[in-house]
């Protein structure tokens, strides 16, 4: 397989997309292909096949970080210098708590970071970004109001894609104009934390699961045996229902970073009426687009990241742009990327606890 995938490999990840943990069977129903067709393309996708160790795509859980005890910080650090900019990756890859990193440009230009930290320690997230922008010289840094909400994602729909074409399909007036009178924001669940039905070797469960999760137990298993983590498979099949019952909403892909080069990756930040952002939550939620994104809405303020066509992009930035005020571009640069799963030493089993220690959580 060359890095530039037809239009049928193209049509099969965008399917999987929509079922990341769909059966051959489910995945042929969707592409109109036969089940040995797709059988043959996943193990090329996934590079099991002679002579191709490419791996096109990566299926990992969306965790419940409140169940876990974990919440999100969306932060921009802001710099032109390209030495620092590679120090912040550095500091990225080694946290702890990282979740994801990208370089970005436009109106946030440096590095736009996630970390996935014990709940309430936000401040801590801020005061290490205090420290290493006096220690590497970064312009500014940006801590999102994102914190303790709860997110609406957004597919890829392969209804939407012409294979023959490589276009995508979808008015962006008719979604904007949908009558929202009957419908209603879902009703957000209260999560508690359930840290204390787990022990550790279920985190390294959830480790494994974060780097591909799309695969059979018994892989996994083997691959925890040679780091010397030991499971009977049907202590492994016990642990992972309860978290798949406790833990894990669902699951989604990530694409190899220079797969798709159909699409344009940006992070959109506003200020907007309460009502605004309300009723785009709640339009989102009902009338889903079918591009993968990720949308955010805190009182006043949304942030949207998102993966569409360029054509698209300039539909949705119009829609915006009549709605909101202080409309923010950043482009993502999505090969420049990296996903970070859980690591299972960040908990601390004697105490039943995430660790939360300076030192830990690189404050100088």
């Amino acid at each position: 397989m060359t890095q530039r995938l037809s239009g049928n490999y193209l049509s099969l990840l965008i399917a999987l997309q929509e079922g990341p943990m769909d059966t051959l069977e489910e995945l042929a129903e969707r592409v109109g292909y036969s089940r040995t067709t797709v059988s043959k393309y996943l193990r090329e996708l996934q590079g099991r096949t002679k002579g191709n160790g490419r791996q096109y795509f990566r299926v990992i859980p969306n965790l419940n970080e409140k169940a876990l005890g974990l919440q999100t910080v969306d932060a921009f650090v802001e710099t032109s210098e390209l030495a620092v900019i590679e120090e912040t990756e550095a500091l990225c890859d080694e946290h702890p708590y990282t979740k994801y990193r990208s370089r970005c440009y436009g109106h946030y230009s440096g590095v736009f970071t996630q970390f996935r930290v014990p709940i309430s320690k936000t401040s801590k997230v801020r005061k290490m970004l205090e420290q290493k922008q006096t220690e590497f010289g970064f312009d500014n840094y940006t801590v999102l109001p994102t914190v303790n909400t709860q997110p609406v994602f957004t597919v890829s729909k392969l209804e939407h894609w012409n294979v023959d074409s490589f276009t995508w399909k979808f008015d962006w007036e008719e979604w904007a104009s949908k009558d929202l009178s009957e419908e209603h924001q879902s009703e957000r669940r209260e999560v508690e934390s359930c840290l204390d039905i787990l022990n550790k070797k279920d985190f390294y469960i959830l480790t494994k699961l974060g780097m591909g999760a799309r695969r059979k137990q018994k892989e996994i298993i083997i691959e925890l045996k040679e780091e010397g983590v030991e499971f009977t498979s049907q202590e492994f099949s016990r642990r992972y229902a309860l978290l798949e019952e406790n833990f894990i909403d669902g699951y989604h892909v990530f694409l190899d970073r220079e797969t798709f080069d159909l699409y344009s990756n940006v992070i959109l930040t506003a200020r907007c009426p309460k009502e605004f952002g309300a009723e785009l939550e709640t339009r989102v939620e009902s009338h889903p687009i079918p591009f993968r994104s990720t949308l955010k809405v805190k009182d006043d303020f949304i942030f949207w990241y998102l993966r569409l066509p360029q054509s698209h992009l300039s539909s949705l930035l119009n829609y915006l742009q009549q709605n909101v005020d202080k409309l923010t571009v950043s482009l993502v640069d999505y090969i420049q990327s990296q996903v970070y799963a859980l690591w299972a030493e960040t908990f601390d089993e004697e105490k039943h606890q995430w660790k939360t220690d300076a030192e830990f959580m690189m404050l100088g």
